[in-house]
């Protein structure tokens, strides 16, 4: 009787590398071919793909169970070893999106057995995208980090962010304030994602903080942990921040009225305000909840201050740190992602003005 795979179990690397011919046969245009072909006795496996006009190319096929974006640079030098001038395709039980970006950025293909594909050929000329998997879905040996969700994540990310390496564990830990376990898992998913490098003693060197930022937003939920109200200041938000620089009320500006500060864009119409106490604060600016036609967003953390941490004034009012007005903009509506991007660039121009 045959048995039957379990889909959570990952598959090796012969099944891998035996899965590309049949997986590109369902992908390719009509009239295209391929089928399984002699290669290079150190490969993993070759495919000969056949365009239409009967030009041929032999592809390398190499293997990997795991493909992080820290072991494509390694993964990338050994294909081409093997594969000399002959294209490769990477087949993996999964790639990740930060793997990907590094093996387009190189111009290699890949294929992994969640449905990610892009292969891309120029002779003969072929290029084929198909999606898949965003996140791992295959079993780990040990319990691995696979996300940015949650408060530790965000605290961690957030320090790393925020100040300049390098950093040990426990210095990181403490200046996020998480635990030494927690801190390890979120450190060991951003090294395999090569957002961060360490050193020889898993001491953390560098950082690609922006990467970083829109790493985490894919994962941050703005209303996780918080209490939203949607208000109407009717005077504008221009009244709403006059009316802050007079209050006592502890408060930090986020999204748009903080970005406007440093990586001014257009003007705001949507104001996002942290508060300990929202319904004080609606009456300290002079607005009302209402659920339609809202310009004002007040959100009151539950279980977690991390937004205030870190806060700056400017001119005369709290903000939130750049870091967390990046995030809050890329995770929010209509322009907001765009507002994200220029002050992303702003805070490449001007990291020593920020970053401490």
């Amino acid at each position: 009787m045959e048995r039957t795979r379990n889909p959570n179990t990952l598959p090796s690397e012969r099944e891998l590398a035996a899965s590309v011919a049949p997986r590109l046969r369902q992908l390719l245009p009509a009239g295209w071919g391929v089928e399984p072909a002699p290669g290079p006795p150190e490969a993993d496996g070759s495919v000969r793909i056949t365009a239409p006009d009967g030009r041929q190319v032999l592809v390398i096929v190499e293997a990997k169970t795991r493909l992080n974006a820290r072991d494509v640079p390694y993964a990338l030098e050994r294909a081409r070893a093997v594969a000399g001038p002959q294209p490769v395709i990477f087949a993996a039980a999964y790639v990740s999106p930060r793997a990907r970006e590094a093996l387009i950025d190189a111009g290699a293909s890949y294929l992994d057995a969640t449905g990610n594909v892009r292969v891309s050929l120029s002779e003969p000329g072929l290029a084929v995208v198909a999606p898949g998997a965003s996140r791992d879905p295959y079993r780990h040996p040990e319990r691995r980090k696979q996300s940015l969700e949650g408060v530790p994540a965000a605290r961690v990310v957030r320090a790393l962010v925020d100040r300049q390496p390098p950093w040990t564990m426990r210095q990181l830990a403490q200046e996020a304030g998480t635990s030494l376990g927690s801190t390890a898992r979120t450190v060991d998913f951003l090294d395999r994602e090569a957002f961060v490098r360490r050193d020889d003693r898993g001491s953390i060197q560098d950082v690609d903080w922006a990467a970083l930022l829109r790493r985490w937003a894919e994962d941050y939920d703005i209303r996780a942990g918080r209490k939203v109200v949607t208000a109407l200041a009717p005077r504008g938000l221009r009244a709403v921040e006059d009316r802050l620089r007079k209050s006592d009320i502890s408060y930090a500006l986020s999204g748009s009225l903080a970005a406007s500060r440093w990586a001014p864009y257009a003007e705001p119409r949507l104001g996002l305000v942290y508060t300990p106490d929202a319904d004080r604060a609606l009456g300290e600016i002079g607005a009302r909840e209402t659920a339609t036609g809202a310009n004002l967003v007040l959100l009151e953390p539950q279980n977690d201050a991390l937004p205030f941490e870190r806060r700056r004034t400017e001119d005369g009012l709290a903000v939130v740190a750049p870091s967390q007005a990046v995030v809050d903009l890329l995770s929010g509506p209509g322009r907001n992602p765009e507002e994200a991007m220029a002050l992303l660039d702003w805070m490449r121009t001007n990291e020593r003005t920020w970053r401490g």
